[in-house]
């Protein structure tokens, strides 16, 4: 009978601070695919993911991304401030996925001409490098705002069909609204692109800290240039069709470093 009951306190004290440690990163329990999440320990704690140091701020703030593919069940290693290592785990919930077919768009931007392809090796350089920031920016730890209000005429991750030819998934959220609707600053950061990208258009690149970064495209216009400070809900731009874009909308993405995400799950 005593062994039982030794059995039955280890297992609770097993299961409780399992749930323990969950709690200590103020995570939900269930993640999503292509989510954005934010953190809090204490500032002389660590917190480890897929082998690598997660960067904290001061104020023990940390944020990382899912890829939209990840599944399953993903884990941490948490050193507390004692030095104790916990290993806490977290279930990742899969997100359907819609097929869109587009037609109607030039063949250019299906099958670009071979003089075309040193300006997209270019552009996309210049995009990487803009992902690669690792600021100390808190602009992640803010609640997101919509950047422009309208009808949503794509959803991350779908996949589509552009003039009958498969294309790779969509990695970003638009929303159409009338050529000229003011496009603001879901949350706030520093620009560090703004460039006219060949499939792209005029498009704007916002560092947010610790690897966060979102990127405004097919912009008419934009009024922010590289190294402005854009505080949450200033202008940066208006609603165009430049690049490949078949009407007036905003391309809305997401990255933490070079992981695509998921913007709408951020928006209340």
């Amino acid at each position: 009978m005593r062994v039982l009951t030794f059995m039955m306190m280890m297992i609770l004290a097993l299961s409780s601070r399992s749930a323990y440690a969950a709690a200590d990163l103020g995570l939900p329990k269930i993640l999503k695919q292509g989510g954005l999440y934010v953190g809090k320990i204490e500032p002389n704690e660590k917190v480890f993911w897929k082998g690598k140091e997660l960067k904290l701020s001061k104020e023990g703030y940390f944020t990382f991304g899912l890829n939209w593919r990840e599944k399953g069940e993903i884990q941490f290693k948490y050193v507390d401030k004692k030095g104790y290592a916990k290993f806490p785990k977290f279930k990742v919930s899969p997100v359907k996925y819609n097929v869109q077919i587009i037609n109607g768009l030039p063949k250019k931007f299906i099958s670009p001409p071979k003089e075309a392809l040193i300006r997209i090796k270019k552009d996309g350089k210049l995009v990487r490098l803009s992902r690669k920031i690792n600021s100390d920016l808190l602009g992640f730890t803010q609640k997101f705002i919509w950047p422009v209000r309208g009808r949503i005429s794509g959803r991350f991750g779908g996949h589509r069909i552009l003039n009958g030819k498969e294309m790779r998934p969509h990695t970003g959220f638009d929303i159409a609204a009338p050529k000229g609707t003011k496009i603001i600053a879901p949350i706030s950061g520093r620009v560090t692109m703004a460039a006219d990208l060949y499939y792209t258009g005029n498009t704007i690149v916002i560092d947010h800290g610790h690897g966060v970064s979102t990127v405004y495209c097919h912009l008419d216009t934009a009024v922010v240039k590289v190294g402005d400070t854009v505080m949450q809900g200033v202008k940066i731009g208006t609603v165009g069709s430049t690049g490949r874009a078949t009407g007036p909308h905003l391309h809305w993405g997401m990255n933490w470093f070079g992981v695509r995400l998921n913007p709408e799950l951020m928006l209340p």
